[in-house]
């Protein structure tokens, strides 16, 4: 494998990081069209920039397996089907897949109906909820995709864990590239806390408490901690909203019922997903829908720059940018995750 240092990063050829990913997964049972699906949506997730949510997850995916926490096989089960609904039962397999294919189920539905709800339930982390809408986008369909978790953010006003980062992502066609919109409901992932731990960096003022409640910028006493919601008040009210639809509304756990990704190697967590797939052409031509989304990001790209501002982006561009540019000259990863996965591989006895 072709890897070159740079300071405290590698950088790595694409293909050949999914490669590894898939062979790793593989070497713990995942079937191999299950492993390729969850490589391609991590390394998709790090080709655009968004390491918090590529790779990395790969530790503790392996780390869950191994211990019985997240079967290797997802056994996509359908609970419930009509015309414009889709209810999943993922039994505890990896949520990448159970995701994945529910979208692809939902898209084949909604091209008849319309539109299309896929709830899925006993699922695991499943990464970034932005490869899930952009995959509906390349469909020609818009979507909305989010997830419930672990318990990170405490209710506005309180101290006490009982609510998570719950992300959700809005997908649409665009001209050039999707328009995807991809947040989590506190003032930043978890993923990012863990890499500003890593990496040894303060958190910006304003995103997470410590155990005791008070405010802080270190990202080991955040891991202990808290995290903020995104917009005070009205993040917390969107995570709540999340974790009805994906977790109660589902039949999953939600709240405190979710036990911890890293801290309980004991227990599955069985947290739900949610999607709404629309058909665009039911609505609109797909000619004049592009025709009106390049106005609209004309319109947007065209504003008077701010202070201090180089570019207005639309939702998605940064990411696609990077994207292309990764193809090109490869992933850059943190020293310490490239060496976590070839840990792995020396322990799971790959070449």
């Amino acid at each position: 494998m072709s890897v070159k240092v740079n300071g405290e990063n590698v950088i790595v050829n694409s293909s050949e990081l999914q490669e590894l990913a898939r062979k790793l997964l593989e070497a713990v049972n995942v079937p191999p069209e299950d492993a390729a699906i969850a490589a391609e949506v991590m390394v998709d997730t790090n080709l655009k920039g968004v390491e918090s949510h590529g790779v990395r997850w790969l530790d503790i995916y392996l780390k869950r397996i191994q211990s019985g926490c997240v079967k290797p096989i997802t056994a996509l089960k359908t609970i419930k089907e009509k015309a414009g609904l889709l209810l999943l039962d993922a039994q505890g397999g990896l949520g990448q897949v159970a995701m994945s294919k529910g979208i692809d189920m939902g898209i084949a539905k909604a091209k008849t109906a319309g539109i299309c709800a896929v709830a899925i339930r006993n699922s695991n982390h499943f990464g970034a909820c932005g490869y899930y809408t952009a995959k509906a986008a390349e469909a020609d369909m818009a979507a909305l995709v989010m997830t419930n978790g672990t318990p990170l953010m405490a209710p506005w006003g309180g101290i006490t864990p009982c609510i998570g980062t719950n992300p959700f992502s809005y997908g649409f066609p665009g001209p050039k590239h999707p328009v995807v919109l991809d947040m989590a409901t506190t003032a930043t992932a978890r993923g990012k806390v863990f890499l500003a731990a890593q990496k040894g960096y303060d958190l910006p003022a304003g995103m997470a408490l410590n155990k005791e409640g008070e405010p802080t910028v270190n990202p080991k006493e955040a891991l202990e901690g808290i995290l903020l919601p995104v917009g005070g008040p009205k993040g917390y009210g969107l995570s709540l909203i999340i974790d009805i639809l994906a977790g109660i509304v589902t039949g999953s756990n939600h709240g405190q019922n979710i036990t911890s990704l890293y801290g309980d190697l004991e227990h599955m967590q069985n947290i739900g997903h949610f999607a709404v797939i629309i058909n665009l052409e039911d609505f609109i031509s797909l000619d004049d829908y592009m025709k009106e989304m390049e106005q609209s990001r004309k319109e947007i790209k065209s504003s008077k720059l701010a202070k201090g501002c180089q570019e207005v982006f639309v939702p998605g561009e940064i990411e696609a940018n990077k994207y292309n540019q990764s193809i090109k000259e490869g992933i850059t990863l943190p020293t310490a995750t490239w060496n976590t996965l070839q840990d792995w591989a020396k322990r799971l006895n790959l070449q």
